[in-house]
C-alpha cells in the first residue's frame, strides 16, 4: 500500500521550486504576479513534479498518483451519479475546498465537474484513492474562479466510494 500521509513535494529540489513559484497558487500573491508568470510557474511545477517516479501524466496533461487501490474494477462514465470525498489544494497546500468535513460524502453527476475531475475520476474505481494535479488548461485556464486564480494547479486528493449508489 502506498503512505498517504507524504507531502506532495518530497525532495528538496520541489520544496526550492515551490519557494520559488510559491505566487503561482497562492491567493494573496497571485495577483503580484502577471499572467506571463504565472504561466511559466504552472510549467515549471508541472515539469518538475512528472519528475517524480509515483507521477503518472496522462495525454492530456493531468497527472496523478494513487494512494490506494481498492478492490473493484468498474469506473465511472459521463452522466453517471458518484459519490466521493475530496480536498482541493493549491501546491503550497493550500486547502481552499474540502468535503471531508461533511457529515457525508458528496454525490454529484460526473458532467458537472472540470475537465480535469472528469478525466481523472473516470480512471478509478469505487475503493481508489488519487491525488491530480490539475493543470489550469484542465481546470479553470487563465480565468480567476472566486478564490482561485487563472493558471493554477489545482492538488485534489478524491476518493471514490460509489458509483450511481453501487
Amino acid at each position: 500500500m502506498i503512505d498517504t500521509t507524504r507531502t506532495h513535494f518530497p525532495s528538496l529540489a520541489l520544496l526550492a521550486m515551490l519557494t520559488l513559484f510559491l505566487g503561482l497558487n497562492s491567493p494573496l500573491q497571485a495577483g503580484g504576479l502577471s499572467k506571463r508568470e504565472r504561466r511559466e510557474a504552472e510549467k515549471a511545477f508541472l515539469e518538475q513534479n512528472a519528475l517524480r517516479p509515483e507521477i503518472i501524466t496522462t495525454r492530456s496533461g493531468l497527472q496523478y498518483e494513487i494512494l490506494q487501490k481498492g478492490t473493484r474494477v468498474d469506473t465511472p462514465r459521463y452522466r453517471q451519479k458518484i459519490t466521493l470525498h475530496y480536498e482541493g489544494s493549491f501546491v503550497d497546500g493550500t486547502v481552499f475546498q474540502t468535503t471531508r468535513k461533511q457529515s457525508k460524502p458528496l454525490s454529484i453527476r460526473l458532467e458537472n465537474v472540470v475537465p480535469g475531475w472528469m478525466e481523472g475520476i473516470k480512471l478509478m474505481s469505487p475503493g481508489d484513492k488519487y491525488r491530480f494535479y490539475i493543470p489550469s488548461k484542465l481546470g479553470y485556464g487563465p480565468f480567476q474562479n472566486k478564490d482561485i486564480p487563472g493558471h493554477s494547479v489545482l492538488v485534489f486528493e478524491i476518493e471514490l466510494f460509489a458509483i450511481n449508489g453501487k
